[in-house]
């Protein structure tokens, strides 16, 4: 976000009324969260100029009433939440794959980031409207245009027990700030833990649906094959909808080849999350994988915030060491040496690698 991006969101927020503030005037958000201007950006379509005091939230479909709703009308009738939670580019890390998928060449340890979002739970407001017994599936669709007028608008629809699970939040703010404008203000739909195409931005309109969404983001657009295939091969006819995230560990510190000196003890820091489910440990080999040894994980935050974890090395030679990172969640998943390929390169979570360099 530029500066003139936030000097013009907070005179925008500051316009709304008090009731909108998730935290008092300067008041930080937790440690680990990712400042908003180091928050990645990635979006389908262009992002739209939108005029705070006309927008409005419409929700319809199979509800027992349509309703509709101004930001401050959202933040007056619902009560208010705060969450910590990740958001991951489903193409994050895909420049790993091998041969190469198609999409951003993400890095990987690109493409992801844990906020700390504000707002009100998207499952308090279908309560409202009264969700059908045939309701199966919730669409998002935003403001966000195509560079041409008849462009697909960006909708994905996630199922209705997604939708219901209280940390699924329709967003105003992002580390008590205003969502700046790229990350779709003033209306965010966040879905934490899965892929953040899920999290439509400048959301305007949820539809409630007896069945998943059939359009372009969801039918041929983050897909991945219902089966494996070979590396290489082209994207299956039958596919599934990229949902929830593998687990996954990164490492954030050292550098890649930073110099340490021998006898200076070097201390590994990371972080650690995974879509569904909970990180039970975090493993550091310093041998190419022939032994792995626990990390120290952070205790647990909000339910779908990552875990910042540290492992501490002591060289005993001179030369390149380089360290892996895999995690473990509670469902017994470790995080794979190389993730299987797909056509699209979505779920990168193969062992991260830092290499350091250590002088006598």
């Amino acid at each position: 976000m530029d500066r003139r991006e936030f000097v013009a969101g907070m005179a925008a927020f500051a316009a709304l009324p008090e009731a909108l503030a998730q935290a008092p005037a300067g008041e930080a958000p937790p440690p680990g969260t990712v400042p908003n201007e180091r928050m990645f950006v990635r979006n389908n379509l262009l992002t739209p100029a939108i005029d705070t005091d006309a927008h409005r939230l419409t929700i319809k479909g199979l509800v027992d009433k349509e309703l509709s709703w101004s930001v401050s009308d959202l933040a007056k009738q619902f009560p208010r939440v705060s969450r910590q939670g990740m958001l991951e580019c489903a193409g994050s890390g895909r420049s790993a794959y091998r041969p190469q998928a198609s999409g951003t060449p993400w890095l990987e340890t690109g493409g992801m980031g844990c906020p700390l979002w504000g707002g009100v739970r998207l499952a308090d407001v279908l309560r409202a409207a009264g969700v059908r017994p045939n309701a199966a599936h919730v669409a998002g669709q935003g403001g966000d245009p195509g560079m041409v007028a008849s462009a697909a608008p960006l909708i994905r629809s996630i199922p209705l027990s997604k939708a219901m699970e209280e940390n699924t939040l329709i967003a105003w703010s992002m580390n008590n700030e205003p969502l700046p404008w790229v990350h779709g203000y003033p209306l965010r739909l966040v879905v934490p833990g899965w892929v953040g195409s899920a999290s439509i931005k400048w959301l305007h309109t949820l539809t409630v649906l007896d069945a998943p969404f059939k359009g372009p983001f969801m039918t041929s657009s983050y897909v991945v094959p219902r089966n494996p295939v070979a590396p290489g091969e082209k994207m299956p006819s039958e596919t599934v909808s990229a949902e929830a995230w593998p687990v996954k560990a990164i490492i954030t510190s050292p550098a890649p080849n930073a110099r340490v000196k021998l006898g200076q003890p070097v201390t590994v820091r990371g972080r650690a999350w995974v879509g569904e489910g909970a990180v039970e440990r975090v493993e550091i080999s310093t041998d190419e994988g022939k032994a792995w040894r626990n990390a120290n994980l952070a205790r647990r935050g909000d339910k779908y915030a990552w875990r910042t974890f540290t492992f501490d090395y002591a060289p005993e030679r001179p030369g390149y060491v380089t360290f892996l990172a895999r995690a473990w969640d509670d469902r017994g998943n470790a995080q794979p040496a190389v993730p299987s390929w797909n056509p699209l390169g979505y779920f990168w979570n193969g062992w991260h690698r830092v290499g350091v360099l250590v002088e006598a």
